[in-house]
């Protein structure tokens, strides 16, 4: 809309111009004139070929109608004729003219009016102010003088939101954001406990989990103003804009309180402060300070809640994060199972699905992926089966997709050898040979060898679960896994190739993660050696210095060597014992190019897994495993035993979603009871004994009617005919009087209802009051107890010890 009224002012600035130019080239009487030289003009003076004479004062020109027509310039029967001449020889030009024997001549001295003066200087301005003008509002997107101010974005009803109910797989976040919306619709309930509710909520996690879109939710829920402004708006070139910025943000938050404002990717403004490399002053930091006044400053923040989204929560600023500024701090995940299996169903929504879709058996292969992968993988499911002309998409085209998003597009055109393509079907062969012969590790339900993105083929393994550790035998069962590639190279055709390049790098990763940060070498002990690798423009973790000697490093790097080396040669010797398997699984993959869990379980169902054996060498010598011990079971694996129900887990989320179902149910169940009507009293006929109720008329000034007609003689309701006001109020004094008479005892106490830990979560000794005296304990000495061989415990702990 801005760009078009731009245009429109610059369209008729154009004909304004145009027109202005037109008049006064039509105005200018001088167009039949022929211009000449001076020494012509002056020749014809003196030849005395001059019939009429016009001299201009202010533009020095001379016009001369000639007797006889001349030659000018391979002009013929030029007849009129004009020239300039300088200011210093006007005297000696009108002396010529007086001479030449004119007819006449005229002097014409020219003054330009008032208004055309006025024009010629304003109108040079107004250009330049224009100029100004727009380059001010395409700096700012608004009107001049305010490229300083807000860029809040105020979500109107027309625009596009969402609601709790789009949002899937952040039960935990959705209720959390629902405590905001329920203090937003009734704030007295939490006043009345002395509550105060979060003003700031920040929601961080890695990309594509859905901040943004509960962001959207809330706006869409919430029912209250909410404006939207990225954190990078608030930063400029120029010195005071973000602050000012900021400033008219909570101003306008302030002026239509409540309100929620939204600031996405807060890091752009706040970064942790004094974190700069350059010198001078930081206009970013100035933007910070203000910013955290108006979030708990002096200045009154009442009924305005602030929400902001980050990756990075690691570099902002402690003051940002501190209570008061930012009390809830919303951690938003990678879904798992259920979490994946419910975005994939809302975003299945209005997508035909075949048969053999399975969302579920989907969920399971797509562990790591955030939301928006997994709306990614059902858009390129639904994209590749409009272009093969289905109308509905199958489990084949779900599969596709998700390797799609994964390893990119097939790559059908490239064009490799028969030797690369058998190297290949082996080196798949081998990762997925070695996942199979191993314990502790997920099996491989998908290996392929056709070439997508930078891969010339993959086997994919999935979890049956989302595992949130690790021990040592899983992640080493994973370095065996990522070398059954270069073992199957080097056992068939007897030299590695530069396809294990990825194996050995991911490899590489974990075989350090053991060693230097989970604490699992024996040698280097539980120490966690290096830094994470800070923010590259704060003073944390900057450039990477060690924190350990040479010595230390030296014998990390043996570490590592030592379990890659380790796995390397098991997964060889694996691949060596199960060779036959090997071949067939190659020659499987030449054939169709792609195998599933189904084919692999045919190939392998004479292979039995095998424990990996000691990572290291003497790792449970000194902490080792208590014999004959077992650790307790879990109430679930007891009821598993029992053939009984699991016991049901305490659920935060569960007990507030059931407090806001029953307080949903109680305020439909008080509307309907205030639509019943009531009587209302009219105090003008109260001497008649008459009740007025909404909607009916005086048909008479005796008789009570609860509509415009009277009832039949013999109709009966209950509470008909209505009492007298007298009697009324009789009865009322009497249930006060009756009231008043009860005992205190008789008066029914409220219901208290409160936060409880559920029963399992109970003490099964709770906490004695110290005033009070056990039945046991006697007022005098305390003894202690002797056991029947006449030693006290602590004598017995001293003597052992």
């Amino acid at each position: 809309m801005k760009t078009k009224k731009i245009l429109q002012i610059g369209l008729i600035a154009a004909v304004a111009l145009v027109g202005l130019f037109a008049f006064s080239l039509l105005s200018d009487d001088a167009r039949t004139f022929n211009k000449v030289d001076t020494s012509v003009a002056m020749q014809q003076l003196q030849d005395k070929n001059v019939a009429k004479v016009q001299i201009d004062d202010r533009e020095q020109r001379l016009r001369l109608t000639l007797r006889h027509p001349i030659s000018v310039d391979e002009r013929d029967n030029v007849s009129q004729i004009i020239t300039q001449y300088p200011a210093r020889a006007a005297q000696s030009v009108l002396d010529s003219v007086a001479q030449s024997g004119a007819d006449s001549y005229d002097t014409n001295v020219t003054r330009e009016s008032f208004l055309m003066s006025t024009l010629g200087f304003v109108l040079p301005m107004v250009l330049v102010f224009g100029l100004l003008m727009f380059l001010f509002s395409r700096m700012q997107g608004g009107g001049m003088f305010g490229f300083a101010g807000n860029r809040a974005k105020e979500l109107t009803k027309d625009m596009p939101t969402n609601t709790f109910e789009d949002v899937a797989g952040a039960d935990e976040a959705v209720d959390e954001l629902q405590e905001i919306k329920d203090f937003l619709e009734d704030p007295t309930r939490y006043h009345e406990l002395g509550a105060k509710i979060p003003r700031g909520v920040l929601l961080y996690g890695p990309p594509g989990t859905g901040k943004t879109l509960l962001a959207r939710a809330v706006a869409g829920e919430a029912g209250v103003p909410f404006y939207s402004i990225s954190g990078s708006d608030f930063v400029e070139m120029f010195v005071g804009v973000g602050a000012s910025r900021v400033r008219d943000l909570f101003k306008q938050a302030r002026e239509n309180s409540p309100c929620i404002i939204f600031v996405d990717e807060i890091d752009a403004v706040g970064r942790q402060r004094g974190s700069g490399m350059g010198g001078g002053h930081d206009e970013r930091e100035q933007t910070l300070n203000q910013l955290l006044v108006e979030m708990d400053g002096f200045g009154d923040r009442e009924g305005v809640i602030l929400m902001a989204a980050t990756n990075r929560p690691d570099i902002l600023d402690p003051a940002l994060l501190r209570p008061g500024r930012f009390d809830r701090q919303i951690p938003v995940s990678n879904p798992d199972l259920a979490g994946r299996e419910k975005i994939l169903e809302v975003h299945a929504k209005g997508k035909p699905l075949g048969p053999d879709a399975d969302l579920k058996s989907l969920a399971k292969r797509t562990a790591g992926m955030s939301g928006a992968d997994l709306a990614n993988v059902l858009n390129e499911a639904a994209l590749l089966t409009a272009r093969v002309g289905g109308n509905v998409i199958t489990a084949d085209a779900l599969e596709e997709a998700t390797d799609r998003v994964i390893g990119g597009p097939r790559r059908s055109s490239k064009i490799i050898s028969e030797k690369e393509k058998k190297v290949t079907a082996y080196h798949e062969g081998g990762h997925t040979l070695a996942a199979w012969a191993m314990k502790n590790i997920e099996r491989v339900y998908k290996v392929t060898i056709l070439a997508r993105g930078r891969t010339g083929g993959h086997a994919m393994t999935a979890q049956e679960d989302d595992k949130g550790m690790y021990n040592r035998d899983e992640l080493y069962a994973r370095l065996v896994f990522a070398m059954g590639g270069r073992a199957a190279e080097e056992l068939v055709f007897g030299e590695p190739t530069t396809g294990a390049s990825a194996d050995i790098e991911q490899a590489t990763k974990i075989a350090r993660a053991m060693v230097t940060e989970y604490g699992m070498s024996p040698t280097l002990g539980t120490v966690k050696y290096g830094e994470e690798q800070g923010d590259p423009f704060s003073m944390r973790g900057a450039g990477g210095t060690l924190d350990y000697s040479p010595a230390i490093a030296e014998k990390i790097d043996q570490q590592v060597h030592f379990l890659l080396d380790s796995a390397h040669y098991q997964a060889y010797q694996l691949l060596y014992r199960y060779r036959d398997h090997l071949d067939k699984l190659a020659e499987k993959l030449l054939e169709k190019e792609t195998l599933r869990r189904p084919d692999l379980e045919a190939l392998f169902k004479d292979i039995i897994p095998e424990e990996p054996g000691d990572v290291f060498p003497g790792e449970n010598d000194r902490f080792p495993r208590m014999a004959g011990r077992e650790p307790v079971q879990t109430p679930v694996e007891i009821a598993k035993e029992r053939g009984e129900e699991p016991p049901k887990r305490f659920s935060l989320l569960e007990a507030s979603q059931a407090a806001r179902a029953q307080r949903l149910a109680e305020k439909k169940e008080a509307d309907a009871q205030n639509r019943i009507p009531q009587p209302v009293r009219d105090f003008a006929s109260q001497s008649q004994g008459k009740h007025r109720y909404p909607g009916s008329r005086d048909s008479s000034p005796h008789q009570d009617y609860y509509g415009t007609t009277p009832p039949p003689k013999d109709w009966t309701a209950p509470g008909w005919p209505p009492v007298s006001p007298a009697k009324e109020d009789t009865q009322e004094m009497q249930v006060i009087r009756d009231d008043a008479q009860k005992p205190q005892s008789q008066q029914p106490t409220p219901e208290l209802r409160g936060f409880r830990f559920p029963e399992n979560e109970q003490p099964d000794h709770p906490e004695r009051d110290s005033s009070e005296t056990a039945p046991e304990e006697r007022p005098g000495t305390l003894e202690a107890p002797v056991d029947p061989e006449g030693t006290t415990p602590g004598e017995s702990g001293r003597n052992e010890h």
